[in-house]
């Protein structure tokens, strides 16, 4: 805190410094330039002064040849001394002139009139050069007589308006120069007072800096003073839990239920070793400490430690993980899987290694490794099976139609020829034969049908379940009109699977909720929902229901719950549904109580 208040009062220090300097600086830079205007000034007035001086000189000049002239003649001397007088006038006008030139050689228009001015001067000395030569010859009358009738009286009143209009622009010019003067001197107060206005501002905003500072100063000492004593709590606190922690890390090490030691990474020598080591391996804490981590590797796996140890000295941070083989003091091989960092101890670079055992684990594995190889090829012989039997059914069942076709042909023309003409007992054994046939015949073909459900994706496709309900719909059109049902449907998706199984999916559920019904005219409910993965559709009716001890039963084939006097079928359809089901991925099941109707319901997994 006192460096930051030391620096801030340096920084202002060099500020208000520098607003003095600025303030000097600028007084100076002012002071000279109302010094150049007072020069400026100083030089208009000598331009004033020379503009008289020349004026007078030249009116001098005039007024001593002329009166020279008229004196002389007045007298008639006759000497020749008097227009000599006037000659130092002239003398002076034309150097007036020369220097009132040189004055104004910094406006363009002041030397216009100043030529102006010295053409005129030297028109009028040529003149009275003339008469001061007719005079010197004699001929004073044609003097007085040129002096008379002389236009150099004209000549001067030019020149004199010439100087009169010089002196107008030069008062003109002082006067601008004189209010430039008063504002640069008004500016300079202005600028003076506004930096010392700006330097009492500073000093006050310093001071309060420095104020504030040694306020913050004072509070920071004494939050530093209650932070030391924080600082100081803090320290012993976590010494006491460094401590703590200490005691927890040995207890940790030395109590561990896994073996552990700590090796140094350049000897491999055992540090230090817990009770688990040498419980697990067999040999004392000193016997450990005298061997190196080579010790307990069998001779085949020694070459790999190198290596391993080799990129731990490469990489000296490095977290290895790895399975190893370690030699019991009895000579007992055991299968270990280790754990191995990095660690300071006492100074040396070292290693805390962690030991799991899994040789038991391996020996498990092995094992299941051979169960799942038995479970593959039961699994593959099992499939080549059910393969053959699907082909034996479809072949036994294809093959067995001809003969059977065969008898119920010929028992059906019995009945037909014989019916009657026999006792009655004759009647009804050809009947049961003729019976039998036909439900011989039905059996086959459901049994064909079934064994015709494959299991491959072969015909996949999208498949619009509302289009396959109306379908079905079409189908049972004359039963569901003379069952007086109605059939409900919701939303159907569009799903992934075969159209042709589907179609007899839902045509095998649709036919049982019309079959199993109840004295009230059937209610029949189609719905389906997503759910994750697949479709779940539903198939409700408000029929004779089922009873739950028969669940799994239903979709067994040629399981039948009912008497064939009561109910028609051959027990196969709910299989069949099943296995359809099944291929699309799914799973069927029912729900249902005795006289409240069932529900099957069914999932058909969504397209990956």
């Amino acid at each position: 805190m006192r460096t930051a208040r030391d620096k801030r009062l340096i920084n202002g220090m060099i500020i208000a410094t520098g607003g003095v300097l600025a303030i000097v600086v600028l007084s100076i830079w002012q002071y000279r330039r109302i010094q150049d205007a007072g020069g400026i000034i100083r030089h208009t007035n000598e331009v004033l002064f020379q503009t008289d001086e020349v004026l007078s000189q030249l009116m001098r000049y005039q007024l001593n040849v002329k009166n020279s002239f008229f004196a002389a003649d007045t007298v008639l001397t006759g000497e020749n001394s008097l227009p000599d007088t006037a000659s130092n006038p002239a003398r002076l006008a034309f150097s007036g002139i020369s220097a009132l030139k040189a004055l104004t050689a910094d406006n363009p228009g002041q030397q216009l009139r100043i030529d102006s001015l010295s053409s005129l001067a030297e028109k009028d000395s040529a003149e009275l050069g003339g008469a001061l030569r007719l005079w010197r010859s004699g001929k004073k009358e044609a003097v007085l007589e040129q002096m008379v009738a002389s236009p150099s009286t004209y000549d001067f009143n030019q020149m004199q308006a010439i100087i009169f209009r010089m002196q107008a622009e030069e008062r003109r010019l002082l006067d601008l120069r004189r209010q430039a003067n008063q504002r640069k001197a008004l500016e300079l107060q202005w600028v003076l007072g506004s930096l010392s206005a700006a330097v009492v501002i500073l000093a006050l905003v310093i001071f309060r800096w420095v104020r504030a500072d040694l306020e913050r100063e004072k509070i920071a000492r004494e939050r530093l003073g209650r932070f030391n004593e924080e600082l100081e709590r803090e320290v012993q606190f976590q010494t006491a839990n460094l401590q703590a922690s200490e005691d927890k890390y040995k207890t940790l090490f030395y109590k561990s239920p896994l073996p552990k030691w700590i090796y140094d990474e350049l000897t491999l020598r055992f540090l230090e070793v817990n009770e688990a080591a040498i419980r697990v391996y067999g040999y004392s804490q000193q016997q450990f400490q005298q061997m190196t981590i080579m010790d307990i590797r069998p001779e085949e796996d020694k070459p790999r430690l190198e290596a391993d140890v080799e990129d731990v000295r490469r990489n000296p941070g490095i977290y290895k993980e790895s399975q190893w083989r370690h030699i019991k003091q009895n000579g007992q091989a055991i299968d270990v899987e280790i754990i191995a960092h990095p660690i300071d101890f006492e100074g040396r670079k070292a290693r805390m290694v962690v030991v799991n055992d899994i040789t038991e684990r391996n020996r498990f594995e092995m094992e299941l490794r051979k169960l799942n190889d038995d479970l593959a090829r039961r699994a593959d012989e099992l499939a080549a099976s059910n393969s053959e039997l699907e082909r034996f059914a479809y072949i036994a069942s294809h093959d067995l139609q001809e003969p059977l076709r065969m008898v119920s042909s010929f028992l059906q023309l019995l009945q037909k020829r014989y019916g009657g003409r026999m006792d009655a007992k004759a009647d009804q054994y050809i009947h049961y034969a003729v019976d039998g046939a036909e439900r011989m015949k039905a059996l086959i073909m459901d049994l064909l049908e079934y064994s015709r459900v494959g299991t491959g994706k072969e015909g996949f496709g999208w498949v619009d379940t509302a289009a396959v309900m109306s379908e079905v719909g079409e189908i049972f059109r004359e039963k569901i009109v003379a069952a007086r049902a109605r059939i409900e449907i919701g939303t159907l998706p569009t799903v992934w699977g075969d159209k042709v199984q589907l179609v007899q999916l839902l045509q095998n559920l649709l036919s049982n909720a019309l079959k199993y019904h109840s004295d009230q005219p059937p209610l029949i409910s189609i719905r389906a929902e997503g759910e994750n993965g697949h479709w779940l559709f539903a198939v409700q009716d408000n029929g004779i229901g089922i009873d739950p001890l028969f669940f799994e039963k239903i979709f067994i084939i040629f399981q039948r719950l009912h008497n064939r006097n009561d109910y028609s079928g051959t027990g196969i359809g709910l299989a069949v549904c099943k296995k359809i089901v099944e291929r699309h991925g799914g799973k069927i099941w029912v729900e249902s109580d005795p006289h409240s109707g069932s529900t099957f319901f069914f999932t058909v997994n969504k397209k990956s």
